[in-house]
C-alpha cells in the first residue's frame, strides 16, 4: 500500500512539474510583442527537467525503495525555466524591481538563488547511491551527508541575507530582505571554504563510482557502463560550448547540445535501474567507438583529397570544376567497407580483447574442423576451444554414443 502511494504522488507531482513548464512556455510566448523572440535554448531546455521527472516517477513506480528515483524528481523540483520566465521582465529591463516587492516576488527572487543546486547535486548523488541506492559502503556515507549539508548552508544564507536579488553576475538590482540580519561579508567568510571543498566532494563522488565498478558483479556493472555511456556523451556535447564560453548566447546554436546531452542521462539511468535489453550497452559503445573514429578518418581523407585534387588539377589544366569533388567521393564509397573492418578490427583488439580472442579461436576451429577427420583430436580441440573463450572452472564432454548395426543373417534350415 506504501509503494502504491508512493507511485500516486510520484506520478502527480511529475503532472505538476509538466504542467507549471507548459505554462511558463505559454506565459513566455505570449510576451513576444513586448521582448524579444523566444530561443530554441528556452524552449527546448524545460524538457530536461520534465524527462528526468518522468524517469524518476517511473522509476519509484516501479522500484519505490530505490532512492535513485527521488534523485531523478530533483532536477524537475527545480522549476528552472519557470522561475527564469516570471523573472525574465525583470531581468530585461522592461519591467523595474517593484518597490514594495510583493511576498510571491521575494519567494521566487530567494527560490531562484538556490534551485541551482536542485540541478547539479543530483548528479553527484548518482554517482554516489548509483544503481542500489546505497552508498558503496557505511564509510562512504559522510558524503552524502556533506551534499546534504551544502544545501541546508546555503538555503540559511540566502534566507537571511539582508538583500536578495535574482541569480546572475553582475546583481543589476537587488531588494531588501525583511527576515534579513546577515551581511554580504558574513556570508563570504561562511561561503569562501565551501567553495574550497565542492571540487573535492565532486572529485569523490566520481572515485566512489568508479570504485563501486571495479567491485562490481555482472548486472551492476552493466548497469554503471550505462552511466559511463551516457557520461562520456554528455562531454562531447558539453565541449563546444566551454571551449566557445557561449553560455550567454542563448541563441548560439552549439547551446543546444548541452540539454540534448543532458537527457542521456536519465535514458542510460532508466535502461540501467529497469534493466531493459540491459547487455547491449557494449555492443552500443563499441558501434559509437567504431562509428566515431571511421567518420573521422573518412572526412579527414575526403576534405585531404579535395583539397589535393583540387590544387592538382588547377594546376594541370587551370580549372578542377567537380572533378575533385566526384574523384574524393568515389575514393570514400571504395574506403569504406575496409577502412571499416580494419577499425573494427582495431578496437576490438584493443577495447575487447577478450571477445577478440574468442572470434580469433572460434574461427580458427572452423577452419580447422573442415579437414579434421580423427575424433579424439576434434574432441580435445572442442574442449581446448570452450577453455579458451568462456574460461570455466571445468569442462567436460560428452558425446552420444552409436548404437551397435546388428546384422541379421538369414536362418539356415
Amino acid at each position: 500500500m506504501i509503494d502504491k502511494r508512493k507511485a500516486f504522488f510520484a506520478w502527480i507531482l511529475f503532472g505538476l512539474i509538466t504542467a507549471s513548464n507548459v505554462i511558463a512556455i505559454i506565459n513566455l510566448i505570449s510576451k513576444i510583442p513586448v521582448r524579444d523572440k523566444p530561443t530554441p535554448l528556452e524552449l527546448v531546455f524545460p524538457i530536461v527537467p520534465v524527462f528526468f521527472a518522468f524517469v524518476g516517477a517511473l522509476i519509484i513506480s516501479r522500484q519505490p525503495r530505490n532512492v535513485i528515483g527521488l534523485v531523478m524528481m530533483l532536477p524537475g523540483l527545480s522549476l528552472a525555466f519557470v522561475v527564469d520566465a516570471y523573472l525574465a521582465p525583470y531581468l530585461s529591463g522592461q519591467l523595474p524591481p517593484p518597490a514594495t516587492p510583493s511576498l510571491l516576488f521575494l519567494i521566487i527572487l530567494w527560490f531562484s538563488n538556490w534551485n541551482w543546486l536542485l540541478l547539479v547535486l543530483p548528479v553527484m548523488f548518482m554517482m554516489l547511491l548509483f544503481p542500489t541506492g546505497q552508498p558503496l559502503s557505511p564509510r562512504w556515507k559522510w558524503l552524502v551527508y556533506f551534499g546534504l549539508g551544502i544545501v541546508v548552508v546555503f538555503v540559511f544564507l540566502i534566507t537571511f541575507a539582508q538583500v536578495v536579488g535574482p541569480n546572475v553576475d553582475p546583481l543589476p538590482w537587488s531588494v531588501p530582505n525583511p527576515i534579513g540580519f546577515l551581511k554580504p561579508e558574513w556570508i563570504n567568510t561562511i561561503v569562501g571554504p565551501f567553495m574550497i571543498l565542492f571540487p573535492v566532494w565532486i572529485l569523490l563522488c566520481a572515485v566512489s563510482l568508479f570504485v563501486r565498478f571495479r567491485r562490481a558483479r555482472a548486472v551492476e556493472r552493466e548497469q554503471i557502463k550505462w552511466l559511463f555511456y551516457a557520461g562520456a556523451i554528455f562531454i562531447v556535447f558539453y565541449m563546444p560550448s566551454f571551449i566557445g564560453n557561449t553560455y550567454s548566447q542563448a541563441e548560439n546554436f552549439w547551446n543546444l547540445l548541452l540539454p540534448i546531452g543532458m537527457l542521456t542521462f536519465p535514458t542510460a539511468i532508466a535502461i540501467a535501474i529497469l534493466r531493459y535489453r540491459l547487455y547491449e550497452i557494449d555492443i552500443i559503445i563499441r558501434k559509437t567507438l567504431q562509428y566515431t573514429l571511421l567518420t573521422a578518418m573518412l572526412g579527414l581523407v575526403y576534405f585531404g583529397l579535395v583539397i589535393l585534387l583540387d590544387g592538382f588539377l588547377r594546376a594541370l589544366v587551370g580549372s578542377s570544376g567537380q572533378v575533385a569533388t566526384v574523384i574524393s567521393t568515389l575514393a570514400i564509397a571504395a574506403l569504406f567497407t575496409p577502412l571499416r573492418r580494419r577499425v573494427q578490427e582495431i578496437i576490438d583488439r584493443r577495447f575487447y580483447r577478450q571477445k577478440y580472442n574468442a572470434e580469433q579461436a572460434l574461427a580458427e576451429f572452423a577452419a580447422a574442423t573442415r579437414d579434421e577427420t580423427d575424433l579424439e583430436a576434434l574432441t580435445a580441440r572442442v574442449v581446448g576451444i570452450v577453455q579458451d573463450t568462456m574460461r570455466p572452472e571445468a569442462v567436460s564432454l560428452w558425446l552420444k554414443p552409436v548404437p551397435s548395426q546388428r546384422s541379421f543373417l538369414p536362418s539356415q534350415k
